[in-house]
């Protein structure tokens, strides 16, 4: 019985193999082109990077603010740093509101929740 399957299963992994539709050359170009990335990517996975959130980066916005005014004064270096953390500072704030553009969906038992009216009290003093 299990030499049967076994026969089966091999005579359709050869089919799948032959019949296997070729590469277009517009795909097999990407894909030499992405290759060395790829392996890139995978020798990083195994390094795990500090995460960097926007509040810290607005807080080295304004430690550069702050230095460069306190320290640097009015030479044209210290303004390029000046700059620089006003920059970060701005950048950061924009990044800050769009990471809270939109909640998280909810799921109760991998299905996702459809919360209309949180107000049932006064859906059920219609009624």
């Amino acid at each position: 019985m299990t030499n049967r399957i076994q026969r089966e299963v091999e005579e359709l992994l050869e089919s799948l193999e032959t019949n296997a539709p070729k590469p277009s050359l517009t795909s097999r170009i990407g894909d030499a082109v992405r290759a060395p990335f790829r392996a890139v990517g995978r020798g990083l996975r195994g390094i795990s990077l500090p995460s960097v959130t926007a509040g810290q980066v607005l807080l080295a916005g304004i430690v550069l603010i702050v230095v460069a005014w306190v320290v640097g004064g009015a030479s044209n270096e210290w303004r390029w740093v000046l700059a620089a953390g006003v920059f970060l500072f701005i950048g950061a704030f924009i990044w800050s509101l769009r990471r809270q553009s939109r909640p998280p969906e909810k799921y109760w038992r991998d299905k996702p929740l459809e919360i209309q009216d949180r107000r049932w009290w006064k859906r059920n003093k219609r009624q």
